[in-house]
Order: C-alpha cells, then sequence, then structure tokens
C-alpha cells in the first residue's frame, strides 16, 4: 500500500472510530469502519488522484463499492438523523504533508482538498467541523496555491488573555500554590512577556514558584525579571523549539530561508523594523535575488508570520511604512539566544 492510500486510510480509520465513540448511530457507519479496516489490511483496486474514489471488494462475490460512494452515504444518513455532529480534526497539516511526500503531490493534494470541501458544503444542515493545528492551514493552501479549497472556512485563533483576565489567571495560579500576586506583580509579569498567552503565563508563574524556596516566601519584583530571565537558558528552550519547528513545517525552504531572516534580524530590534528595513535585510541576504521575487517572498512571509503569532504589525499614519516586531518577548528572547548568541 502506498504512503498516501495509507495516510487518507488512517484518516478515516480515526473519524469513523471517534463517530462511533461519540454516540452517531447510524446504519452505514459499522460497515464502514469494517471497510476501511478491510482496506488498511489487504488493499486491492484502485485509488484515483484525489479523494476516496477507492474500489473496495470485502469477499468473494462481494458488491465492489467505492469508498467515496460510503462516505457519502454516511453523511446523507448523519444529515437525516436528529442529532447534530460537530467534527473536530486535530493538525490537518499534518496529513496533507504526508500525502505530500507521496507522487504526483499537488494533485493528491488538490483532490483531497477539493473532495473535503465539497464534503463540507454538501452536507451543512447537521454537521459542522472544526480543523485544528499548530501550523495553520491557511498558510499550508496559500504557499501551494490550495486556498480555493479552504475559502469556506471561517479562521479563528484562541489568542492571548486580556489584561484583566491574565492578572485573575495569574492570582489564581498563585492561590493554587500559597503564592500571592497583587495586581502590581501581575502587571509586572505582562511587561516582561509582552504576549499574554496562557502558556506563556504558566511557564512564567512555574519558575517564580521554583524560585521562592519552602516554606514560600511572598515575590518581589526581582524574582519577577530574574524568573523570565531564566526562561532563556538552554534547559527551557524545550517550551519554545515548537515555534520553530512550526516554520520548518509549515513553509517551503525559500520562506523559511526569509522567515528565519526576518526573525533573526528583529529580535535585535525590540522596537521594530519598518518593511522596507526588513526588505532590506532579506536582499542583503540574497544579493541574487531577483528584488521583485524578494518582496513577493517577503510579502508572503510577513503575512504568515503575523498570522501565526510571531509577529505584530503596528500601522503607521498614512504614508509610512508599517512597523514588524516580535508579538511575545519571550520569544524575542529566546530567539536571540538561539540563533544569535
Amino acid at each position: 500500500m502506498c504512503s498516501a492510500i495509507a495516510t487518507k486510510l488512517g484518516f478515516l480509520d480515526n473519524l469513523f472510530q471517534n463517530l462511533k465513540s461519540a454516540g452517531v448511530k447510524v446504519p452505514i457507519l459499522a460497515k464502514l469502519t469494517e471497510l476501511v479496516t478491510f482496506a488498511r489490511r489487504n488493499l486491492r483496486g484502485k485509488v484515483e488522484a484525489g479523494g476516496f474514489g477507492m474500489e473496495l471488494q470485502t469477499g468473494e462475490g462481494a458488491e465492489t463499492t467505492t469508498l467515496e460512494h460510503q462516505i457519502e452515504r454516511l453523511f446523507q444518513e448523519i444529515e437525516a438523523a436528529d442529532d447534530k455532529v460537530l467534527i473536530a480534526v486535530d493538525e490537518l497539516p499534518v496529513l496533507l504533508e504526508a500525502l505530500e511526500d507521496s507522487t504526483e503531490p499537488t494533485a493528491r493534494l488538490r483532490g483531497f482538498l477539493n473532495w473535503f470541501r465539497a464534503l463540507r458544503l454538501r452536507y451543512r444542515k447537521n454537521v459542522r467541523w472544526l480543523l485544528l493545528g499548530s501550523v495553520g492551514l491557511d498558510t499550508f493552501a496559500e504557499l501551494r496555491h490550495l486556498t480555493a479549497t479552504i475559502n469556506d472556512l471561517q479562521p479563528s485563533s484562541l489568542g492571548a488573555y486580556s489584561e484583566p483576565v491574565a492578572i485573575k489567571f495569574l492570582q489564581e495560579l498563585g492561590m493554587s500554590k500559597g503564592v500571592t500576586l497583587d495586581d502590581n506583580l501581575c502587571r509586572a509579569v505582562l511587561a516582561e512577556i509582552g504576549w499574554p498567552l496562557p502558556f506563556f503565563l504558566q511557564l512564567v508563574f512555574h519558575e517564580l514558584n521554583s524560585l521562592l524556596g519552602r516554606p514560600v516566601r511572598q515575590p518581589v519584583l526581582d524574582d519577577i525579571q530574574q524568573a523570565t530571565r531564566q526562561l532563556l537558558a538552554p534547559q527551557f528552550y524545550k517550551h519554545f523549539e515548537p515555534w520553530r519547528g512550526r516554520l520548518a513545517e509549515g513553509l517551503d525552504a525559500d520562506h523559511h530561508r526569509v522567515a528565519v531572516t526576518v526573525l533573526n534580524t528583529l529580535c535585535v530590534k525590540p522596537d521594530g523594523l519598518s518593511r522596507p528595513a526588513l526588505f532590506n535585510a532579506v536582499v542583503a541576504k540574497f544579493p541574487h535575488r531577483d528584488p521583485d521575487d524578494a518582496a513577493g517572498l517577503l510579502a508572503t512571509t510577513l503575512g504568515v508570520l503575523e498570522r501565526d503569532g510571531y509577529l505584530l504589525r503596528q500601522d503607521a499614519p498614512t504614508g509610512a511604512a508599517a512597523t514588524y516586531a516580535f508579538r511575545s518577548f519571550l520569544l524575542r528572547g529566546y530567539w536571540h539566544a538561539r540563533e544569535l548568541v
């Protein structure tokens, strides 16, 4: 069985098993689960370039069917039932990258994404999809000129806490460990990290708590500053490495090199730089690159880095260029320590 077929069948197997576990009761589901299990063990027939046009024959004299036809029946039956179904798919770009490793990668990707889009649009009465991932699906599709296959989706991000929520979150963490954090100390944490993602808040609090000894003494401002500095030591890189890994996973080679150039340039500029300044940095890094080509790569890369939370764009007054800077001060400090020191 080729890897692309195995990847698709694994996706379906996981989908059907989870539908069963969630209590979806439609007649075709049990049969589909059996078909996919059988196909993963004894694949025969053909698979078309896109979608699931796979011929299956489950035994001697048994009727030949296509997996795509059976999936259509499944969603028809769900639509005819009374239950509302929300299907969450985690890390869909990882599945797509596996398809990209196969032969005819563009045809397989486009075929799968077109089939998946048609499925979402055709069956909307009782079925909704939630597509999750650390690598943005919009970024993956944009770089491969496949945005039209996901234009029915509404992008969303969990984002960071507001200041009042972040303060309350830190204080609740403190109460769980017998640590009192007043509003001023909490604001000092926010000033140190810049972008109050729950994960970053937890990292700082965990390190702060470890500095307070046993029995726990009450923190002061210097403790917060020391905690954030210590998070940039090599033993804490593991908490930030996924940000580097996502770039390698989600970008092609050219965009990845531009992204690293931009981040290396900005990690020593806390106040950020204008787009023309970043363009100059990219051109200096790749002097033989056509300027128009470099400008296009930079434009796409800045959009990706802003959308995925690496950078914050600050629009300037009319006629002036926007400024880009690291959104997270912690991430900026890590990037500088990891890449340049």
